[in-house]
């Protein structure tokens, strides 16, 4: 009996150790200036905050933004900056046009994998509607963007599972 015990609580551990290996893809914490925010004045910084730190490998540019205008032309950036879990565009001091900005990003979060979406903002008013850019969505689905929450649940039920599985042979066994 003393065995079933030890392979039980092994098998356990064993799951608990692999649902901390699981892990999800960063996503955006808050936007500087705000997601869809209607602005007076184009400000000179653009910020994204992202859940996980995220990755640099050398000199490379893996993380960047853009911004497209109401004209669907690309907003002159002098420069991108990241620092841990915030990459920030600097954004050049000229005349911007009334519309809609489109602000798109594609970062590589600290596992590894590449995210990427988009959000607008609008200056002194929307665009009208056939000329506003088309913002994307991340390009992750159902099961991407909650993995980790479904494999958390499946670990959950194979330790109830185990557990039920337990108090039942333990009381055949004291039968």
């Amino acid at each position: 009996m003393a065995r079933g015990k030890g392979i039980v609580f092994s098998v356990l551990a064993l799951l608990l150790m692999s649902a901390t290996a699981a892990s999800a893809h960063t996503s955006v914490v808050t936007t500087t200036p705000l997601y869809k925010s209607t602005l007076t004045s184009m400000p000179l910084q653009i910020s994204i905050e992202f859940t996980d730190e995220l990755m640099t490998i050398g000199d490379e540019k893996v993380n960047t933004i853009s911004i497209t205008a109401p004209d669907k032309g690309e907003v002159s950036l002098t420069s991108i900056t990241l620092d841990k879990n915030l990459i920030t565009a600097n954004l050049q001091d000229v005349d911007f046009q009334d519309g809609t900005y489109l602000v798109s990003y594609r970062v590589v979060s600290a596992d590894g994998h590449p995210v990427s979406g988009s959000y607008p903002l609008y200056l002194n008013a929307p665009s009208a509607p056939e000329s506003q850019p088309v913002a994307q969505e991340d390009e992750h689905g159902f099961f991407h963007i909650h993995q980790t929450h479904i494999i958390q649940a499946g670990v959950v039920l194979i330790l109830i599972t185990l557990w039920w599985g337990y108090r039942r042979f333990n009381r055949d066994v004291g039968e």
